[in-house]
């Protein structure tokens, strides 16, 4: 039964105004204005293989804050890596251009051209923990659907994107030191007066790097590469079921399309041989639809198999004890699913232009809250 509506970012925008807008250094600000969650993200795929994403997370439940840091850093042929540690005590610049807490630092240059990041929070608990520090070029625009806020009964929910960018990367994973380059993207997500596992039962991102495939191999590399990511969610079944959807396509480091509705079919659904109880699907089919930069109609459509698995998050488990029975009280079993495909195509069709197809790689997450 539905109690509450949602209404989504995309549906209050106006006939005649642009569905997506360009988002502003405001929008990547730290709020921590009330009951809700926060994150600041970057997503990486370096020129090595590794793929993850280094991430600091402020939830207030309960009259308490929480500060995390979260992180997975997987190496083809080597155990995927996920930490998550108490960050204590998160401090902001007044400026918002600058944060860290225990183990992971964040720093922006003033017009947010640069982001130089230091995680040392499993080195810090361990001798074999992960360290490693990042430096994010960003090269394209920034951008929001709508003004980026879904409204969720009382609450909202909000997603500001820098989907593109270069990265240069060092540190040490599973023993062995690394420096490498590769392709970024940094999203800050934002929920208020709403608890944070009241937003989304489910929810799929993804985040692919690749080349067309007519590009010779020896041609291609992170400035050459094109990107394209969904974060899309379903609100709880209280709040209509609604999906709201986040999607974009890059080309050579620069914004391509912005694509507001993305339908996600879940295919060979398969029960989770790890103990959680969800039934995990082998095949996943997204289909993003919007608009390029210029205004032709864009689709995109990736028809994956993620099967390589990374790492189950079992939720509850990551959580401090006081949040936990909170959220166990209403929520069975919250789980994550991270996967990685190593062979991933994507499928293109612009309006006006010949459709094509990128090849490249492509970090999965699934999360199951129901």
């Amino acid at each position: 039964m539905v109690h509450k509506k949602t209404i989504t970012a995309a549906s209050l925008v106006q006939d005649g105004h642009p569905m997506a807008t360009q988002s502003v250094l405001a929008d990547f600000a730290w709020k921590r204005d009330s009951t809700g969650s926060e994150t600041q993200t970057l997503y990486f795929h370096l020129e090595n293989g590794c793929v993850g994403f280094v991430q600091i997370a402020w939830v207030f439940l309960t009259l308490k804050a929480t500060i995390e840091t979260n992180a997975t850093f997987f190496v083809p042929g080597h155990p995927c890596v996920f930490e998550t540690h108490n960050g204590h005590n998160l401090k902001v610049a007044k400026d918002s251009l600058g944060y860290e807490c225990k183990g992971l630092q964040m720093s922006w240059n003033k017009d947010h051209s640069r982001l130089s990041v230091k995680y040392t929070a499993g080195r810090e608990r361990k001798a074999s923990g992960v360290a490693a520090s990042f430096e994010f070029v960003r090269k394209s625009d920034g951008y929001k659907i709508g003004d980026g806020k879904n409204y969720i009964g009382e609450g909202t929910a909000a997603h500001y994107f820098y989907p593109a960018g270069e990265i240069t990367a060092q540190g040490e994973i599973n023993g062995a030191k690394f420096e490498s380059k590769g392709s970024a993207m940094f999203i800050h997500a934002h929920s208020a007066n709403i608890m944070p596992y009241n937003v989304g039962a489910e929810w799929n991102m993804i985040f692919f790097v690749g080349h067309p495939e007519s590009m010779p191999k020896d041609k291609r590399n992170a400035e050459s590469a094109s990107t394209y990511h969904v974060l899309q969610y379903e609100t709880p079944e209280s709040y209509g079921s609604v999906h709201c959807s986040n999607a974009g396509l890059t080309q050579e480091n620069k914004l391509k399309a912005v694509l507001w509705d993305t339908k996600v079919e879940h295919h060979e659904l398969t029960k989770d041989e790890n103990g959680s109880g969800y039934d995990i699907p082998k095949n996943i089919i997204f289909t993003s639809t919007g608009k390029t930069v210029d205004g032709k109609k864009a689709r995109v459509v990736f028809d994956a198999r993620p099967t390589q698995r990374l790492h189950d998050i079992d939720v509850l488990h990551e959580m401090p004890f006081v949040v936990r029975r909170l959220v166990q009280a209403l929520i069975t079993k919250p789980f994550v699913f991270e996967r990685y495909e190593e062979t991933a195509k994507v499928r293109v069709e612009i309006e006006g232009e010949e459709p094509y197809v990128l090849e490249g790689v492509a970090f999965h997450e699934l999360t199951l809250m129901k």
